[in-house]
C-alpha cells in the first residue's frame, strides 16, 4: 500500500504524483525504473497501470510523472492527500548501469522524458561526471515541463539539452544566455541535428517515448551507423 502526498500539475496534461510508499523494495530502486498503481473503485481495485518513476532514487518519497490520456490517468489530478493506493515495484532495467557509461545520449518524446528525469536527478545528487546529451522532442514549449530545473542542471552537470519543437517557428526566442548548454531546434529529431551536436555511434543510447517517435529516432540513428540493437529502449504505451 501507499498514500498520496500531493499531485503537482506540470503542464496542461501532465501531472506528477507524489506517494509515501511502505514497501522496502522501493528504497533500493534504480534510476529509470517504473511502478504500477491500482486505485479503489466502487467495484473493487482497478487493474494495475504502469508509470515511470521520475524522482531520483535518493528521494524518500516516490514521484511518478503521468500524462492524462484516458479515464484512469485523467483521474490522477483528483486524488486527495491521504488516499490509499496499491503501488507495486520497482520494475525494469531500462537504465541499468547507466552510471558506468562515460558518454550518454538520451532521446525522449514528450512525457517519455520521465525516466530520464530520474537519471538526471540521480546524477545531480551524486555529482556525476558522465557526459550527457538530452534530446527532448515536443510539439511546442507548452508541452515542456520542469524546464527551469532541467536547464539549471546544465550548469551543474556535463549536460547539454536540445529541445526539438515540431510546431514552433521562432524557436531561438526561448534561448537564455545564462543557460548556454540549452538549445532549441525547429522540427523533429533528425540526423542533421544529431550530427550538429557531435553525436557518434560510440555513445550509449537510451530512447523512450511514443512508438512513432521512437521508430523515427531509430531510423535517424541508423543513418549514423548506430545499430538499433545497441539502443536501450523503453516503449511507451499509453496506459489509460
Amino acid at each position: 500500500m501507499c498514500k498520496v502526498i500531493k499531485v503537482v500539475p506540470e503542464n496542461h496534461d501532465i501531472n506528477s504524483l507524489y506517494l509515501e510508499v511502505y514497501d522496502e523494495k522501493f528504497k533500493h530502486r534504480k534510476a529509470g525504473q517504473f511502478a504500477s498503481l491500482m486505485v479503489m473503485r466502487p467495484d473493487g481495485w482497478s487493474e494495475p497501470h504502469s508509470f515511470s518513476i521520475s524522482g531520483a532514487p535518493e528521494e524518500s518519497n516516490l514521484r511518478l510523472t503521468i500524462k492524462n490520456v484516458g479515464k484512469f490517468t485523467s483521474a490522477i489530478p483528483d486524488l486527495k492527500q491521504g488516499t490509499s493506493l496499491i503501488c507495486k515495484g520497482p520494475f525494469g532495467a531500462f537504465c541499468k548501469d547507466i552510471d558506468m557509461k562515460p558518454s550518454i545520449v538520451l532521446l525522449a518524446g514528450g512525457v517519455g522524458v520521465a525516466p530520464f528525469l530520474s537519471v538526471l536527478r540521480h546524477f545531480r545528487n551524486i555529482k556525476a561526471g558522465n557526459k550527457v546529451v538530452l534530446f527532448w522532442i515536443n510539439r511546442s514549449m507548452e508541452d515542456v515541463f520542469s524546464s527551469d530545473e532541467i536547464d539549471a542542471m546544465t550548469n551543474e552537470l556535463s549536460l547539454k539539452v536540445v529541445n526539438c519543437l515540431s510546431r514552433e517557428d521562432d524557436v531561438q526566442k526561448y534561448f537564455r544566455s545564462n543557460y548556454p548548454e540549452v538549445f532549441y531546434e525547429k522540427g523533429r529529431l533528425s540526423g542533421d541535428i544529431l550530427v550538429k551536436f557531435g553525436i557518434t555511434k560510440n555513445a550509449s543510447f537510451y530512447l523512450c517515448g511514443p512508438l512513432p517517435m521512437m521508430e523515427s529516432a531509430l531510423v535517424e540513428l541508423g543513418n549514423l551507423d548506430v545499430d538499433r540493437s545497441a539502443v536501450q529502449q523503453e516503449r511507451f504505451t499509453w496506459d489509460k
